[in-house]
């Protein structure tokens, strides 16, 4: 552990960096005994480093000089005084998934790896769990499942748990409990300055307001206490029909799903995904469209599946699962391909509230006139339930858009080929203002999934009170601007 690593740099052998550690006018040593026992310190050169930056999206390139596998709070604090006596940035690294552009300006910085700290316990009155700030959403669903809970979880199990929080937090039981970020109760955060403080409603509520939403902008989060629930016998199986259509059978089928987004009684239970992306099995020259028809029950009501059968889909599926499965049918699980990294991924979000069907042909249109070296693109049109989360007020979280239904997303996924970044770039945010523009409406973009080319207004709402707040936030907390490498504020 650190032992073994201090003792490698002390007598300076390859097997802690496989590089020189990097001088500074502050000393590394003393740096270095100032952590626990159990952090751990990778140079440039090393396995460990090597693993510790590798991306889900390999087009974000953060550089750091050194990185830190921290393994309590004090370690934390510890890094960023230790950076910020030496003047050099910090940042922190949990699941390694955002893909914003702005974490190509971390630059000789001091990376924090969180995923030391990925403790998670259900305190006793059995309402609420601890997580620590480096766990995987996988890990906290796995964890209260096997303890008769559950909480509001993410829709992708490699992601870690706490950042989709900061941003919100979308995914499967949003209908009945609200977003991710509706389930802080409290946080532990070390600001910039390396002040390590509570955050919640009673502690420092201004600032609780703020990272439900914008938390990326404020400090980093070494423990969370969130609500859980009993999970209910009747409510344990998900039913999940997979149907595949040709092109042409699009704008039935967002009609059809439309009508459930429409509906003044919409289901708490059903949850759906839309994906284009090519399928040479059923179409040689277009994109398919598939529908995942996702049901919190033993079987989902007809009245959903039988108009989408009604269409001829070229292949369908059924099945049911639990919780964790969902994740499984939809390639996100742990092993799955969603979670794969090492490859160049970009995402561009868009936000609304029912499906236009001639900005979505268009898009079809566009993907059908790709070259074959992004033929890996998908267009994902994710819709969970919204019950909870709009019955929230809207002016009780830095969250900006919860009257949104829609997550309207191209995925450009290919090989790292650099000749290829620039038309990926272009053909992403053409697919992106299409589909903004189909919503009729000013873009809104989810903040968790931002490429880096997004307005504030966009992010954080148009509303001036809510970006005065953040921004007066921003200055108070910091005002050195140590956290703008994630859709900053200001």
């Amino acid at each position: 552990m650190l032992c073994r690593f201090l003792w490698a740099w002390t007598v300076y052998t390859v097997s802690l960096v496989s590089a020189t550690p990097p001088s500074s006018a502050h000393s590394l040593r003393e740096f270095v005994a100032s952590l626990s026992p159990t952090a751990q310190i990778y140079f440039p050169g090393s396995e460990e480093y090597t693993n510790a930056t590798l991306r889900w999206g390999a087009g974000q390139t953060p550089q750091y000089d050194i990185i830190v596998k921290v393994a309590t709070e004090a370690d934390v604090q510890e890094t960023i005084w230790y950076a910020n006596a030496n003047n050099k940035s910090f940042h922190a690294i949990s699941g390694g998934h955002a893909i914003t552009a702005y974490l190509n300006n971390v630059e000789h910085a001091v990376g924090i790896l969180m995923r030391g700290m990925k403790d998670i316990s259900i305190t006793e009155n059995g309402d609420t769990a601890l997580v620590g700030g480096g766990i995987l959403n996988g890990d906290v669903l796995d964890y209260l499942w096997a303890h008769g809970k559950q909480t509001m979880t993410t829709a992708c199990a490699c992601v870690g748990y706490i950042s989709p929080i900061l941003g919100g937090g979308h995914g499967w039981n949003q209908g009945r409990y609200g977003l991710a970020a509706d389930q802080l109760v409290s946080a532990r955060m070390v600001l910039a300055n390396g002040t390590a403080i509570t955050v919640s409603e009673e502690s420092n509520p201004d600032l609780f307001w703020a990272i439900r939403g914008a938390g990326h902008n404020f400090g980093i989060v070494t423990q969370a206490e969130i609500k859980i629930y009993d999970r209910e016998p009747s409510l344990d199986n998900w039913a999940v029909d997979v149907l595949s259509f040709t092109h042409d059978k699009m704008e039935s089928i967002v009609g059809i799903v439309n009508t459930w987004l429409e509906s003044p009684n919409r289901s708490v239970e059903l949850e759906h995904y839309i994906m284009f992306y090519f399928d040479p099995k059923i179409d040689t020259n277009n994109p398919v469209v598939v529908v995942f028809v996702i049901y919190q029950g033993t079987s989902i009501p007809a009245q959903y599946t039988e108009p989408l059968y009604a269409l001829s889909p070229a292949t369908s599926t059924s099945g049911q699962t639990d919780l964790a499965g969902v994740s499984r049918f939809t390639g996100a699980d742990r092993t799955g391909t969603s979670c794969e990294k090492g490859l160049t991924r970009s995402v561009v979000p868009v936000s609304a509230t029912t499906y236009d069907p001639p900005s979505l042909r268009e898009v079809l249109i566009i993907m059908a006139s790709l070259p074959a070296s992004l033929n890996q693109t998908v267009v994902l049109l994710e819709g969970y339930a919204t019950n909870r989360v709009g019955a929230i007020p809207s002016d009780s979280t830095a969250y900006p858009n919860r009257e949104g239904q829609l997550l309207l997303s191209p995925f450009m996924t290919y090989e790292r080929n650099e000749s290829l970044d620039a038309e990926a770039w272009e053909v992403e945010g053409r697919i992106r203002d299409v589909m903004a523009k189909g919503t009729g409406e000013p873009r809104k973009a989810y903040v968790n999934y931002a490429r880096g080319d997004e307005t504030v207004e966009e992010l954080y709402g148009p509303e001036e009170w809510r970006l005065e707040r953040l921004r007066g936030l921003k200055r108070e907390y910091d005002p050195f601007g140590k956290f703008n490498f994630f859709a900053p504020i200001v």
